[in-house]
């Protein structure tokens, strides 16, 4: 098309202008419902998936997406260990024979390890493969119109399960099972169960996405899978979940609560508790969190667990050294520097807070101390260009730029992560160098923020805050690995000082550094992660070990700000269990992960990659490179049924030509420049866009008429 018109010219460029600005993805910003108009040509239908939800593709040139019209989710949890499964039931509501695909969050330190599919009275068992070989076997019992499903992990927090051969009016279920071990911070056991795939900000240029991508997002050259995790949630789509939770803690819980959730408690005695939500149909909106506590004189300093499997014995330690030893407040000095999100998802409650909390943070430090603050949303911008004394002329400039600090932008962190990694001057190795990394972003390049954190964090400290609902706590867990630190989730905005502070308290105590856990000559034994973080107060040591025999004794050793730490713990009567074994592999693939991460290419990582290949085959895991796939044994959609299976075409839309103008000129514009996604005013940009082009188509065809 020649546009020979100037005015009209000028206004379509105009409009294009205004698109650029956009500050979500046109898919996120144009994303519909039932009730949504039109006027969208080749949206992608997998574009509307939400967690617990499916997509159901018709040959009506039409789609269905349905919530989940039951979800489940039982945990079982002993001891240390937490058995789920998750179980959601869907129904195909159309008189077509249709392929599903279905979205969802896990934990990112769960092991699944388990898939059924249960289709009226047929169950379908998953079978752990190679991950193409699975792809394989499911498309080929997809065009013979058998009954299968294929899960896949995109993250380590984010899983796919597509279902092929669903028939009119079918209700299926599919139920996950997965491992995780408890954690215990600050005397309390916690477990988080993820309800909500958070919205992740894709960084980069884009690049050719497929049309049948899972996400709203363009992959780009940075975050080349970006389609694949970037599914939308729908505020408006009604995802109920009910939980129910069997606890054998093991000992009597003094309190038993949720942060974010109203729960009932039923003793079924002295040990073990029964618990369910209040509302027994919550929505999936922000994540669920359980927490239980001991009576102190209770607490356990050493908890062991053991597994045989085969010829091999498994065991896992948690140990939290005394007190009295190791925690009291650090004369050393430090320094500090603070990193603080600025995006425009950070806007209200949770910017107001965490600059209160962090202004608090700078003015308590002493005057031997250095600090610096860096803020980022789309760039980064440092208070000094270097740390500075924490004396009181610069803790004023912090606190002036902190009150300059507005939410807005996109969520750009790895800039602000690299120049304060890479801010360490000589004169700083006498020094305890602490980073804090403040933010409620979720971004998708993780991969390549890991990179550049494992290669230059040398010997400085890296502390995580997420602030939100449903923060990716995989890479926020991570950073805090990497960096020897720790991870403070903030659900709720009101949350956000009074957790802030009680970290900066905590950073402020002396840690147990250098720890190893040392094991008998005789003993062959590997365990599953190459290091062991630092701890600070209320943390404990946690440990995964495939041995070729039983101890009689294990050796903890580490450094405190007394000198050299030893304790010797006799294996008597470690309690049996099971699990061990998969949280063991689980943790072992993570430890391969991280040295995966830091190869880019060659033979090197190829090994890698078949270690983690088989270690997932030969512990039945999904990962990176394996998947569970379920096949029927016998076809069930009759021969010369169509199933649909692609992406469509609106055909309401292609009639309406000047809105397939205007949404053409926008994906060229797209196309050649990725839209950051956050938080801000798109919506308002997007919209003056799109008036100003359809006043420009109108206008020409009225002067053609």
């Amino acid at each position: 098309m020649i546009i020979t018109n100037p005015i009209r010219f000028s206004l379509i460029i105009l409009g294009l202008i205004a698109s650029i600005f956009t500050q979500t993805s046109f898919a996120k910003d144009l994303s519909f419902t039932d009730n949504s108009f039109e006027e969208h040509d080749t949206t992608n239908p997998i574009n509307e998936v939400s967690s617990g939800s499916i997509i159901y593709y018709l040959p009506s040139s039409d789609y269905l997406t349905q919530v989940a019209l039951d979800t489940k989710v039982q945990m079982n949890i002993t001891g240390t260990i937490n058995r789920v499964r998750v179980e959601q039931t869907f129904t195909n509501p159309s008189n077509e024979w249709v392929e599903g695909v279905y979205v969802f969050p896990l934990p990112e330190d769960s092991a699944v390890d388990h898939l059924t599919m249960h289709i009226g009275d047929r169950v379908l068992e998953g079978q752990i493969k190679e991950r193409q070989q699975a792809k394989k076997i499911y498309e080929k019992a997809k065009k013979e119109g058998k009954k299968a499903s294929l899960i896949e992990q995109q993250r380590p927090n984010i899983f796919t399960t597509s279902v092929a051969n669903i028939a009119p009016g079918e209700s299926i279920t599919i139920a996950i099972e997965y491992q995780q071990a408890v954690l215990l911070d600050n005397e309390q056991f916690s477990i988080r169960f993820p309800m909500v795939v958070g919205d992740r900000y894709v960084p980069g240029r884009a690049i050719a996405t497929p049309r049948d991508s899972l996400g709203h997002s363009l992959d780009t050259n940075q975050v080349p899978d970006a389609s694949k995790v970037t599914p939308p949630s729908d505020p408006f789509v009604d995802r109920p979940v009910n939980i129910s939770i069997n606890l054998r803690a093991g000992f009597k819980p003094e309190s038993i609560s949720s942060s974010y959730h109203a729960v009932n408690v039923i003793d079924i005695d002295s040990t073990t508790k029964h618990i369910t939500l209040t509302n027994p149909n919550v929505q999936a909106e922000r994540d669920f969190v359980l927490s239980w506590q001991a009576h102190t004189s209770l607490q356990p300093e050493v908890s062991i667990f053991t597994q045989k499997r085969g010829d091999d014995y498994y065991l896992m330690l948690m140990a939290t050294p005394p007190k009295a030893q190791l925690y009291k407040v650090d004369s050393t000095p430090r320094e500090i520097i603070f990193i603080i999100d600025s995006s425009g998802s950070m806007s209200g409650s949770s910017m107001h807070q965490a600059k209160n909390a962090l202004a608090q943070a700078v003015l308590s430090l002493k005057p031997t101390d250095r600090f610096n603050v860096i803020d980022f949303d789309s760039d980064y911008e440092p208070l000094f260009n270097t740390a500075m004394p924490a004396i009181e002329i610069n803790k004023k400039h912090a606190i002036r730029f902190l009150g300059r600090l507005i939410a807005n932008g996109g969520t750009e962190p790895l800039g602000a992560i690299n120049y304060a990694l890479n801010s360490r001057k000589m004169n700083s190795t006498n020094r305890l160098r602490q980073i804090i990394f403040i933010t409620d972003g979720q971004v998708a390049n993780e991969d390549e923020i890991l990179y550049n954190v494992r290669r230059f964090i040398n010997q400085d400290r890296l502390f995580t805050i997420g602030i939100g609902s449903a923060p990716n706590s995989f890479l926020m867990t991570k950073l805090a690995d990497y960096g020897r630190g720790a991870f403070t989730h903030i659900g709720s905005s009101y949350e956000v000082e009074q957790k802030m502070l009680e970290l900066f308290k905590k950073m402020s105590s002396p840690a147990l550094t250098n720890i190893d856990i040392e094991l008998p000559e005789a003993v062959q034994s590997e365990q599953a992660m190459t290091h062991i973080a630092d701890l600070y107060v209320g943390e404990t040591i946690v440990a995964a070990f495939k041995l070729s025999e039983l101890p009689s004794t294990i050796t903890i050793t580490g450094k405190t700000i007394y000198g050299d730490y030893t304790k010797e713990i006799t294996l008597i009567d470690g309690s049996q269990t099971t699990g061990i074994d998969v949280l063991w592999a689980r943790r072992k693939i993570e430890g391969l992960m991280n040295q995966y991460r830091e190869l880019y290419s060659g033979i090197e990582r190829d090994d890698i990659q078949d270690s983690i290949t088989n270690l997932a085959l030969n512990y039945h895991l999904v990962s990176k490179f394996t998947s569970l796939v379920a096949v029927d044994v016998s076809p069930s959609r009759p021969e010369g049924e169509v199933l649909v299976s692609k992406p469509v075409v609106k055909k309401e839309a292609v009639q309406k030509d000047l809105a397939l103008e205007s949404l053409a000129a926008l994906r060229m514009t797209q196309q050649i420049m990725l839209i950051p996604q956050t938080a801000t005013n798109a919506t308002l940009w997007m919209i003056i866009g799109l008036v100003l082009m359809f006043v420009a188509l109108v206008f020409g065809r009225r002067r053609v008429t």
